[in-house]
């Protein structure tokens, strides 16, 4: 009886822990990322109010959603993996864009974010023959596995398109042609040297 709950004790500290890690991570992101973007001179003491508001507001708002999944005939997971596909799909897009596209910035980056959560949504949505939401033949007809390699190709494309139309100059950024001269200039500069 005491591994027994040594391991609840465990699984419990592991859950807690996962949760204040990620109730920390949503109030720097909501500090920093907009409260300091819109409201530059705050003090410390007002972002503090606002960083423990928004974890008082995520952790109502998950366990909002917990209940509401919890209530639902569907798998929890399965919702969780169907909504990851959508948010998270394109990140491998994302940076071949940054690593293969000098003059891509963020105009680019976010008109491609945007192309592919567009179509991974509609595609989750109406695979399967309209399973969630039936559009009838506008439906999303390949095979599931596909969605993550289209929703990729459709960032990086919608991206590399929009920065033909709004560059960005970039004198040194760290893309691979940027990599590529500066080791050429390396071997020729330690070749000129022996």
């Amino acid at each position: 009886m005491g591994v027994a709950g040594l391991f609840l004790a465990a699984l419990f500290g592991a859950a807690m822990s996962m949760l204040a890690s990620d109730l920390n991570c949503l109030a720097v992101i909501v500090v920093e990322d907009f409260y300091g973007y819109f409201c530059p001179a705050r003090t410390d003491r007002q972002r503090l109010r606002v960083g423990k508001l928004s974890v008082v507001a995520s952790g109502a708002l998950a366990i909002v959603v917990a209940l509401r999944l919890a209530g639902s005939h569907g798998s929890a997971l399965a919702l969780y993996y169907t909504v990851t596909a959508i948010v998270a799909g394109g990140l491998a897009g994302l940076f071949l864009l940054a690593f293969l596209v000098r003059r891509a910035g963020r105009t680019a980056a976010i008109a491609g974010v945007v192309a592919n959560l567009v179509f991974t949504a509609w595609a989750t949505l109406t695979m399967h023959g309209g399973k969630t939401i039936d559009m009838g033949t506008w439906n999303y007809s390949w095979h599931q596995d596909t969605i993550g390699a289209v929703g990729n190709v459709l960032l990086f494309a919608v991206g590399y398109g929009v920065s033909l139309i709004a560059p960005v100059k970039v004198e040194n950024g760290p893309t691979l042609w940027d990599w590529l001269t500066i080791r050429k200039q390396r071997f020729e500069k330690g070749i000129g040297e022996a």
